[in-house]
C-alpha cells in the first residue's frame, strides 16, 4: 500500500510537470539532429558551426518552407510565415565555432511546436551537411 502511494505521488509530480509547459523534452531526433523545447512553443540547440553559415541555413530553410518577413543579421534574428503561423529564428554565437540556434512558432495566440520543430531539424540538417 505505502508503494502504490509513492508511485502515485512521483507520477503526479511528473505530470504536472509535463503539463505546465516548462519542462526539457527531446525532439527532433534525425541522427545528429537534435533539440529541446523549452516552452510551448520554442525549440533550440547548441551546434558547432560557425554564425555565416548558421545565418544562411537558416534564411534560405526560412525562404524555401515560407516568406521571410525581416532579417537582421548583427542580432541574428529572421522572422518568417510558415504553414500560416509567424516564426522568430534567433542565432547567437557562443564562441567563435559554435552557436545556439533558437526556432519559436505561434499562430496567432497558439503555441506551434511542430512547426518550430520542422523548421529546426531543416536547419541543422543543412547545416550538417
Amino acid at each position: 500500500m505505502r508503494l502504490k502511494q509513492i508511485f502515485l505521488v512521483l507520477f503526479s509530480g511528473i505530470l504536472l510537470t509535463m503539463l505546465s509547459g516548462c519542462i526539457f523534452i527531446v525532439a527532433g531526433s534525425v541522427g545528429a539532429v537534435g533539440g529541446y523545447a523549452i516552452t510551448r512553443d520554442t525549440i533550440q540547440g547548441e551546434y558547432d558551426a560557425n554564425y555565416s553559415r548558421a545565418w544562411k541555413s537558416a534564411l534560405e530553410v526560412s525562404s524555401i518552407l515560407g516568406r521571410v518577413t525581416t532579417k537582421n543579421t548583427t542580432k541574428g534574428v529572421i522572422e518568417a510565415e510558415v504553414d500560416k503561423a509567424k516564426i522568430k529564428i534567433e542565432i547567437t554565437q557562443l564562441t567563435p565555432e559554435a552557436i545556439r540556434l533558437k526556432v519559436k512558432a505561434r499562430k496567432g495566440i497558439f503555441p506551434r511546436l511542430g512547426t518550430a520543430e520542422k523548421v529546426f531539424v531543416k536547419i541543422v540538417q543543412q547545416l550538417m551537411d
